[in-house]
Parts: structure tokens; sequence; C-alpha cells
């Protein structure tokens, strides 16, 4: 009988709780111990998903026997260290994005995981759509021609409207960067997945919403972060593109993820995709034709969608330890990630473009 591999999960919030989900649809793997700071909020969480095992110290669930693999779905600044303590317990590593609060913190993660020889997995939850693995297809075999340029967007409405929540990721020291790092990585992701590698950036990063209401004292916090960032970005292959995020789009504020576009432009036909359930391919002197999904999502909310592409994340990391094989997106491409991220910060800083440095796997 094929030996099951133990997975705990650090965090309990929306993306911990997901990929404890999409583990639980999978043979070969049982969640044993679930962590979070909060007794009761832990202890609930493991009673729900039937999880045996609740901790409130991080550090004892990457210590636990039974765990061989570790999903770390708590806030960023969390990220390294606790990347760093699994990986010297030699266990398998799971990081959601983005991969730390800076790109000092996401290289010394990426080298000391090639050096500990685990397996690792990154949470660009996109990447794992069917319909953005067919356009990586399509593009690698040439249907689209030589590649333009890439403009990417994604916007979200949460700090639209006259009194935001304050929320973890808006705090400066637990967030390495506002919106750029959050929805802006999924982004940059899919742009390097599609086009290859970004070797510069300029950027501006806006702030536009001033304060945020805490939640018990409804005192006013000021917001020093990037809520819109725009980019402009250039690649290896000599295409370039726009990458754009936001936290104030008001636009497909009724859409569950929020407003998403990619768009790939090349010599022979362009691809045009909200990222998640639709797609068209355009050649020239043709009309528009949708590209088959095939993805059981038409009404899926939010949960729903992070669910089904969530399931299919954690079956490719499973499959990585099964294995014993790289299967991305890997803490390599959250490096490269962080690499274009980080430059695009100094980018926007000192209103110049910036070489970005080059990754190899």
């Amino acid at each position: 009988m094929a030996k099951e591999i133990g997975f705990g999960v650090i965090g309990y919030g929306l993306m911990g709780t997901a990929h404890i989900s999409g583990l639980q649809q999978l043979h070969h793997a049982r969640v044993v111990a679930i962590a979070g700071p909060n007794q009761s909020r832990a202890q609930s969480a493991a009673s729900k998903h039937n999880v045996p095992r609740a901790y409130t110290n991080e550090y004892d669930l990457i210590a636990d026997p039974n765990v061989e693999a570790v999903i770390i779905a708590s806030p960023d600044d969390h990220h390294h260290p606790q990347t760093m303590a699994t990986i010297a317990a030699r266990k398998h590593v799971f990081v959601e994005k983005p991969i730390a609060l800076n790109v000092v913190q996401a290289r010394e993660m990426h080298t000391a995981a090639k050096a500990a020889g685990v397996q690792t997995g990154m949470g660009f939850t996109l990447r794992w759509n069917p319909l953005m693995e067919k356009l990586h297809t399509m593009v690698e075999d040439g249907e689209l021609g030589t590649i333009v340029s890439i403009h990417a967007q994604r916007f979200n409405k949460r700090l639209l409207g006259p009194a935001p929540t304050m929320e973890w990721r808006y705090n400066q020291s637990r967030s390495g960067s506002g919106v750029l790092g959050d929805l802006g990585s999924h982004m940059i992701d899919l742009a390097q997945y599609i086009a290859g590698p970004i070797t510069s950036v300029s950027a501006d990063l806006a702030t536009t919403t001033t304060h945020a209401l805490d939640a018990e004292t409804q005192e006013k916090i000021p917001l020093l972060l990037d809520d819109d960032a725009a980019l402009i970005a250039r690649f290896a292959s000599g295409a370039h593109g726009t990458i754009s995020s936001s936290r104030v789009g008001s636009v497909d504020t009724h859409l569950p993820l929020g407003h998403t576009r990619f768009m790939v432009n090349g010599t022979e036909a362009g691809l045009v995709t909200d990222g998640i359930l639709h797609a068209t391919i355009h050649r020239l002197g043709h009309p528009p034709q949708p590209v088959n999904s095939g993805l059981p999502l038409d009404d899926a909310d939010h949960a729903g969608i992070l669910a089904f592409f969530g399931e299919r994340m954690m079956r490719g990391f499973l499959r990585s330890i099964r294995e014993n094989t790289e299967v991305h997106p890997t803490l390599t491409d959250g490096l490269k990630t962080q690499e274009v991220v980080d430059a695009a910060i100094e980018a926007a800083r000192t209103r110049r473009w910036i070489n970005v440095p080059q990754i190899t796997d």
C-alpha cells in the first residue's frame, strides 16, 4: 500500500482552511495538525475539519514527528522564520504568496531549501487553473507567433468605501509591500510563466486610501503601503508589457475575485482571459474564438474557485513529495517574483528603470 504523507497547516484563515480542504480530497495525504496563535480558533478549525491535533505554537507543529510536510498560510512576516524552521527540520514546505517580506529573506529560503533537498511549493493559485496551463501550452507551441507584449491586471475593492477595516495585510511591519506583493505577485508570476523572465522594471506605487478603522476601537490607523500599483516590464525574450494591481478597483466588483485580465499579443494571434473562467483567441482577419477551459466553475463563489484550484495545487505539491521531483511553482518561482517586486519598489522610489536579478532553477 502506498505511504500516506502527514501534513501540518499553519494558519486557520481563508487560505489555511482552503488548503486543508484541498488536501482532504487527495488519496495518500492526511492533515494531522493545524496551528495558529488563538487556541479557541485553532481548536475550532481542527474540530470542523477533523484534524486530530491543534497547536498554538507553530514550532510545535513543525517538530511533530507525524508532520512530514508543512503548509504555511500565515501572515507574510511569519513566512521566513516558519519556512527556515521547517527546512531545518528536513521537512517539505509549501508557502503562501508572497514568499517573504523582501528579497533577502526570499533568497535565504530558496538557498536553504535547495541545500536541504526538500520539496517546495508556492501559493500562486492561478497557475493551477487548467485554462492558464492551456494558454501556456499554446504560447509554447507557437500558436501566437513571437510574443510582443503582455498586459496583466488584478483589482479588488477591499479599500474602497468611506471606512475600510484594518487588516494585517495593510500593516507595514507585517507585509513587505502592499497590493504589489499581494495581488500583484499573482500577475508577475503569470507573466513570467507565459512569457519568460522579466529583466527590468519601471514602476509607480500609489497610496490612495489614507486610513483604515481598527475593528474594535474604531480608531483611525494611517495606511502607508501601496494600494494601487503600475509596472512596466521588459522580458528576456524581447517582449514588454504592463502589470497593474489595485485594492481600490471599482471595475468588476460584482465578481467573486474582482477584476482579472490577462492579455498576450503575438505576431500571429492574441489571447485575452479573465484568468479564471473565460478566454478568447484573436487571429488576424478572423473573429474572436472562445478557448474551451473545461472548468466546472460557472456559478462558483470565491471559496468555490479557491477550493477547485486549491485541490489541484495540493495535488501537485503531494506529487512532488511522493515522486521526489520539483513540481512548479516552487520557492524558486516565489523568489523570481520577489526579485521583481523588490526591483519595482526600488524603481518607484528612484523614478528609474531597475534591472531584475536573474535566477536559475
